[in-house]
């Protein structure tokens, strides 16, 4: 398997939206949202525009607080954690107004469960004025329905959505090492529900038997009964 990323539709609208937050008029908020179910490739996907656009990455998690999401970024700026909260919400905001780099925080759920992570992530947005953009599970937009403090300065969204078969195909013509006959592909993406995580899993076995044998493409045929995943796509 090559390790490549394929530019599939998700990756396409997700690099679109990221564009919209940078270029966007004056007056314009900043913040954009990218959720999707697990195995969507959403995980890749935001790991390549953090390369891409020199951001600033930060996993939120269940022992979050506001100063423990303060220290974070702060230690990923590569600046002292400060004892008191203000002087740390300054410290980033001020960082990100010079630097001009994005924001990126995933698993943006936890944050949800603290109105004072909430406070304090508008205000690095107001004050910096840089692209702030949260990572969360599919379903995230109905709990971030009762945060109007940060909906409204929503203006992007991007859910990754399930592989077509003409994404399928890309995927797989990207990755793959051997030739993926129509049929097998077809067989693969319908037991995988369209997910990338499982998909690359089903391409990955298979590429492994056409290596196997020694085949330079494999097909339905070939592929036999054999099980694609340990268990099915959910």
């Amino acid at each position: 398997m090559k390790n490549e990323l394929a530019k599939i539709k998700n990756l396409l609208r997700l690099s679109q939206a990221y564009e919209a937050l940078k270029l966007r008029d004056q007056g314009v908020p900043g913040m954009g949202l990218v959720s999707g179910f697990t195995g969507s490739g959403k995980t890749r996907s935001i790991a390549w525009l953090v390369e891409q656009s020199n951001g600033v990455y930060c996993r939120a998690n269940a022992t979050w607080s506001v100063s423990a999401m303060l220290g974070s970024v702060s230690s990923e700026l590569g600046i002292a954690p400060q004892f008191r909260n203000y002087k740390m919400l300054g410290n980033v905001a001020e960082w990100f107004a010079s630097a001009k780099r994005p924001l990126f925080i995933d698993e943006c759920d936890y944050l949800l469960r603290d109105l004072r992570m909430v406070e304090a992530l508008r205000d690095i947005h107001d004050i910096s004025g840089v692209p702030v953009i949260l990572i969360g599970m599919e379903g995230i937009e109905k709990k971030l329905a009762l945060r109007l403090q940060l909906t409204r300065r929503i203006s992007q969204f991007v859910e990754f959505q399930p592989l077509d078969i003409e994404d399928a195909r890309v995927l797989a013509d990207t990755v793959s090492e051997v030739a993926i006959a129509d049929d097998l592909l077809t067989k693969i993406h319908q037991e995988a529900k369209g997910g990338v995580g499982l998909m690359i899993v089903g391409l990955a076995r298979v590429e492994a038997l056409a290596k196997t044998q020694r085949w330079e493409g494999i097909s339905a045929s070939q592929w036999g009964q054999r099980k694609l995943f340990l268990t099915k796509a959910g």
